[in-house]
Formats: structure tokens, C-alpha cells, sequence
């Protein structure tokens, strides 16, 4: 037998001892049921900045269980859980300021590995905090002990009741309102000679939705100073002075109602605007221009009732109007017919988008009931 046909008996029988013994040469693999790892998301934004102990919430989602999840703090591992809710709480107080980046990592029960999205946490100790809302009395006693502890831009929300008080602003660029509206809210001056002051500053200050009341000048604004004056009503008596005097100052005085004294405004040198009031029962004037030359405040669509002289050094704006205005003070509301029922400055619209009602329940900063 030559070489050739040797080899060729050879291959021969390799191939059926192959096939013969094809079962021995079978293996089977068993792996996890589960190769994904979970899914790791933050539950919640974070703010742009924060402050002392924070909570950070983490989703996590698999098809099977998970044994633990892990916060790393700047790379470095920093609390574990092994049961949900998986929220971390991180106490900033030790962390210098500014970014530093948290991740989280699950592992579920067969090892796999989910890892979040980097999450930038900004810390603020150091550094003041936003705008706040400071409740009376809930947080601060009295008004003027939260004007005190606000800073700029602050708002400052007052629960319904009487209050004592003289209150300054000391300069303040701070919202002062009311929770539900003048009718609910009084500031009562104890006969001094002013219930609120608002003295000048970088910012202007915004006063909404008291009743005020009790002073000699219930409410004055002091020279270079910025002030809206919105929704209001302001009451003295006849033998009082002042129901609002400002100085050189600017800003604006809209839907407010002005009632019973002997001047009813006194406007010194005086930028800003002069809509949508009601001013009656003022024994001497109710629009006063006390400036020494023209004024350049804007004003009209304001309604006059039963005052001496409606004007001095004044002449009637554009729209004013005259007569009862048919307030119901008690319920906040006008009465059918009031002339002052959408009759204020057409560019100011109430809640509602209407025309805006002359008197502190119109316009579009008016409390709904």
C-alpha cells in the first residue's frame, strides 16, 4: 500500500471515531440569568446651590434584586445602603465651598454594575443665601423683627390679625404683604407719627394688601427712595395729618384706597406713576403736588369722593372720575353699579385680564377670594 492510500485509511477512520464520539466533545454553559447591570438615576434637581445637610435621592432599576448602592463623593466612596428608599444624606458643613461631584453605584444580586449620571452639587455655606420668605408670626414675632433679619429681595408674609406697630424699612429692598388682603391684615401705628416708614436704599420696596392705620403720616417715603404702593387701604380721621407723604422719590402707587384725613397725598418731587386709587373723605386735599416746580409723576384714573378740594397744584388727570365708588371694605368687593368697576388706566388689567377696577381689590396684584 503506497503512502497515499495509507493516509487516505487513515483519515477515514478519525472521521467515524469522530462522529462516533461526538457526545464527549459537548459542554454546557451555565451563566446568570441577568448580565445588565440596574439603572441609576437622581431622583431630584438639585438647587444651584446648597447649604448644610442635603438629601440625594437615587432611583434604581433592575430586573433583579439589589444587594447595595454606594455614593461617591469626589471619587471617593462615602455612605452605602442595602435597602431602598436609597437616599443619602450628605452633610455639606465639612465640605469646602464650591462644585463637587457625586456619583452613585448599584450592584444587583448577580454582581452586575449600574452607575449614575455625575451629579454637580454646588456648595454655599459661606456665601449668603437667596431670597427667603419670612412668616408672621410663624417665624418672627412682630413685622419689624423680620424686616430686621431680611436682607434684599427678601419676602417678608404677614398672617391676618392687628398689629401694634411702627414699622422702618431702614432701606430694605424687601416685599411687605399681607397673606389674604387689607381687609384681613392691620398695622395700627399707636398714634405715633408714622405706622410705616420706607427710607431710601439700592432697591425699591413693594408694600401690599395692609390696612394701615393709627399714625400721625401713616405711611411716608423718605427722599431718593423706591417704593410700590399696591393694594392698600390707608384710614386715619379728619383731625389727622397725612394719609401718604413723599419726598423726592420715585416709584409706583396703584389701586390703593386713601380715606379720611385731612390730606389725603402729598406728592413731593416725585418719578413714577399715580393709578388707579381711590382717594375720599379728605377734609383739606386729596392729590397734593407739594414739589416747589412741575411734577413729573404720572397720574390719573383715580375717583374722588367727598374731599375739600379733590386738587391742589394739580391738574384732574386723564380718566379720573367722581362719586361714590360703592365700596363693600368688609368683603372686599365693589357693589353693582360702582362707577369705579372697570373704569382704572386701560393698560392695567385684573386677575381676570378685564379692565382693572379703581380701588384696592383691582388691578393685577389684586388678593382672589
Amino acid at each position: 500500500m503506497n503512502t497515499q492510500s495509507r493516509f487516505s485509511s487513515l483519515l477515514v477512520v478519525l472521521l467515524i471515531f469522530g462522529c462516533t464520539e461526538e457526545k464527549n466533545y459537548v459542554t454546557q454553559v451555565i451563566g446568570p440569568q441577568d448580565w445588565q447591570g440596574p439603572t441609576v438615576e437622581w431622583a431630584s434637581p438639585m438647587d444651584a446651590e446648597v447649604r448644610r445637610t442635603i438629601g440625594l435621592d437615587v432611583s434604581v432599576n433592575d430586573s433583579s434584586s439589589i444587594l447595595r448602592v454606594k455614593l461617591y463623593l469626589d471619587g471617593r466612596e462615602d455612605q452605602a445602603l442595602t435597602a431602598p428608599p436609597y437616599r443619602f444624606e450628605v452633610i455639606t458643613d465639612s465640605l469646602l465651598d464650591g462644585v463637587h461631584l457625586c456619583e452613585a453605584r448599584a450592584w444587583d444580586h448577580y454582581e452586575n454594575l449600574g452607575i449614575s449620571p455625575v451629579l454637580r452639587v454646588n456648595v454655599a455655606n459661606s456665601i449668603a443665601q437667596g431670597p427667603r420668605v419670612l412668616w408672621v408670626p410663624d417665624s418672627f414675632q412682630t413685622i419689624q423683627a423680620a424686616i430686621n433679619a431680611a436682607t434684599d429681595f427678601d419676602t417678608i408674609r404677614v398672617r391676618d390679625g392687628t398689629y401694634h406697630e411702627i414699622l422702618n424699612t431702614f432701606g430694605k429692598g424687601i416685599w411687605l404683604e399681607s397673606e389674604h388682603g387689607p381687609q384681613f391684615c392691620t398695622i395700627y401705628g399707636n398714634d405715633s407719627y408714622n405706622t410705616l416708614a420706607i427710607a431710601s436704599g439700592p432697591h425699591s420696596c413693594t408694600v401690599r394688601g395692609f390696612h394701615l392705620t393709627g399714625a400721625e403720616i401713616v405711611l411716608g417715603l423718605g427722599d431718593d427712595c423706591l417704593a410700590n404702593i399696591i393694594n392698600n387701604v390707608m384710614t386715619a380721621d379728619s383731625g389727622r395729618s397725612h394719609l401718604f407723604r413723599s419726598g423726592y422719590a420715585g416709584g409706583t402707587m396703584q389701586n390703593n384706597l386713601f380715606d379720611s384725613a385731612q390730606y389725603g397725598i402729598e406728592i413731593g418731587y416725585t418719578w413714577g406713576s399715580l393709578h388707579n386709587n381711590i382717594i375720599q373723605n379728605c377734609s383739606r386735599y386729596g392729590q397734593w403736588n407739594a414739589a416747589l416746580y412741575t411734577n413729573p409723576l404720572e397720574y390719573g384714573y383715580n375717583l374722588f369722593w367727598q374731599n375739600g378740594d379733590n386738587y391742589f397744584n394739580f391738574e384732574p388727570g386723564i380718566g379720573d372720575i367722581y362719586g361714590d365708588p360703592m365700596l363693600d371694605l368688609a368683603n372686599g368687593i365693589l357693589l353693582p353699579g360702582s362707577p369705579a368697576a372697570h373704569a382704572g388706566n386701560p393698560e392695567i388689567l385684573n386677575t381676570d385680564s378685564s379692565r382693572s377696577d379703581i380701588g384696592p381689590f383691582g388691578g393685577p396684584w389684586a388678593y382672589t377670594m
